[in-house]
């Protein structure tokens, strides 16, 4: 069942025009949706030319061309699309600029009286070139934007506006990402990712609770890929999926659910189990397998996987007793992780911080580590935790900064949804996506990225990104979850520095609201929800 609403967007901005075109500012001003054969709202070309248009912030859908009058009855045009400005105007292949998974750059024709849609994918900038030397007349360029219709009820408000902005940006980046199911990008593949899906799952957690996507996810890769077949392809993968049943069991309590994966989660751990020797070490297939990016293929990642290995067979102990299985094969498998020694994080922050997130390191041991430098070497992926062990070790209101700072810099450089990587390094001499850079400058989009996402190819909305929701309602409000389905919750805020702060953290029963300031803090719940300071 398709769940998406569409939504119609008119261009807030025309960016560029070039050639002979007349009226292209009529675009920006909202119009009746049908071709008529009297119309003032109308855009004319007189042939060979181009516009770019800005939708304002970055959406899921497709374009729609509302074409009135063509010579010869039809226009050829060229369309692209652009998560930033350089991507909308690049040729192909041209700093990897391409149609990987989605058609961002293709050829139309545009008959009379027509109204078409074409593609679907990310974008918020739109190029339209006309092919050639006639005159067109368009009544309007949209976006359709394709979306869920959704309402959190969780939240976070506080006195300091830049917060605000960052977790407005990062729930929306996680609300274009939870489409049928949950997706990581919406510009490139539309597969279901479960080693990325934990921030988004965590965050969905803090602002739903329960949300269908969720459980569709982890069901659709399981009789995906299913046993013996590591989930994705990846044994970190089935990891992920033990922690996120973990964490949405322990939010909602759906037995029946959990009843349903009972021989997966069997056959999962028994999977797992059989990577790990008897004196800790792994086979080389689950040592090398995909901790994060920036990481991978480093010995840092070894330790990563290592301590996702571990957290991994903790979920699986509790769910085990929680579905009556005897739980002794996840202890077994606990009790030859531990004879591991060497633990040294070189270089990687997620690695330690993933360290301190699985209960390995102590987060005033990993303190110095991790805020060496700042935000330099933070991780999109693994802001969360970084940001989580850096609270955890005494220092909230340095986490703060750090998130500021960190996805401050998204925003300073136009983002409107949060990205698949980023380097405050790349910060110094580079242009924002909203503008093509001057002579001197760094294109932030085109010139920057790594591994699979170099260049243009680079996600500039990715859900995993959305770490700051959690820290800022998980985190600050100091909320953990005791008992399946929110029965019993601790409670213990932290300003972090900030004058006041309002959180809603949702549960089966109704939402625990916290209200914090410099007198103190209240903290009120639903009666079926016992609250623990």
């Amino acid at each position: 069942m398709d769940r998406r609403v569409r939504e119609v967007l008119f261009p807030v901005g025309v960016t560029d025009v070039c050639g002979e075109i007349d009226n292209a500012a009529v675009l920006t001003k909202q119009c009746d949706l049908q071709i008529g054969l009297n119309e003032d709202h109308l855009v004319t070309v007189h042939g060979k030319g181009y516009l770019v248009l800005d939708f304002g912030k970055e959406i899921n859908g497709c374009v729609r061309i509302l074409t009135q009058l063509s010579d010869g009855g039809s226009c050829l045009v060229r369309v692209r699309t652009g998560e930033s400005l350089s991507e909308a105007c690049a040729e192909l292949a041209e700093r990897n600029a391409g149609n990987h998974h989605s058609l961002r750059d293709f050829t139309a024709a545009l008959p009379i009286y027509s109204d078409l849609e074409f593609s679907e994918t990310g974008f918020r900038f739109v190029r339209i070139d006309f092919c050639e030397n006639k005159t067109v007349t368009i009544k309007a360029v949209l976006a359709m934007y394709i979306h869920r219709d959704l309402h959190p009820t969780g939240g976070f408000v506080c006195n300091d506006e830049r917060v605000n902005r960052i977790f407005e940006v990062a729930s929306r980046t996680l609300f274009l990402n939870m489409q049928n199911y949950i997706w990581d990008g919406i510009k490139r593949d539309r597969l279901v990712w479960i080693g990325d899906m934990h921030p988004e799952t965590s965050a969905i957690i803090c602002l739903f609770g329960a949300d269908p996507s969720v459980e569709e996810s982890l069901t659709y890769t399981k009789e995906h890929t299913p046993l013996p077949t590591w989930m994705n392809n990846a044994p970190t993968y089935t990891a992920w999926w033990f922690v996120i049943l973990h964490d949405y069991y322990l939010q909602n309590a759906d037995r029946a659910y959990l009843e349903e994966q009972r021989e997966y989660l069997r056959g999962a751990l028994e999977l797992m189990d059989g990577e790990i020797k008897e004196d800790g070490s792994f086979s080389s297939l689950s040592e090398s397998s995909l901790f994060d990016w920036p990481s991978h293929c480093s010995e840092d990642e070894k330790v990563g996987v290592f301590a996702l290995w571990t957290l991994a067979a903790k979920c699986a102990e509790y769910l085990f007793r929680e579905v009556g299985l005897d739980p002794a094969p996840a202890r077994n498998l606990l009790s030859k992780l531990s004879k591991k020694r060497d633990l040294t994080v070189k270089k990687f922050k997620q690695c330690e911080a993933f360290l301190v997130y699985a209960g390995i390191r102590s987060a005033e041991d990993a303190y110095d580590f991790l805020t060496e430098r700042g935000a330099h070497g933070f991780s999109t992926f693994m802001s969360y935790y970084i940001l989580s062990a850096i609270a955890d070790g005494g220092h909230p209101d340095r986490a703060l900064g750090l998130m500021k700072e960190y996805y401050g810099g998204m925003l300073d450089l136009g983002a409107t949804s949060f990205w698949e990587d980023f380097n405050i390094d790349w910060i110094e001499g580079s242009a924002p996506i909203d503008r093509h850079p001057r002579e001197g400058e760094h294109d932030i989009h085109g010139d920057f990225g790594d591994h699979c996402y170099v260049g243009f190819r680079h996600s500039l909305c990715h859900g995993w990104s959305c770490g700051p929701v959690t820290f800022l309602i998980r985190k600050l409000g100091g909320i953990e979850v005791l008992e399946a389905g929110c029965r019993r919750v601790r409670v213990r805020p932290q300003l972090a520095g900030l004058e006041w702060m309002k959180i809603d953290y949702p549960t089966p029963f109704g939402v625990i609201h916290i209200e914090c300031g410099k007198d103190g803090c209240t903290v009120t719940a639903p009666e079926e929800v016992a609250i623990e300071r």
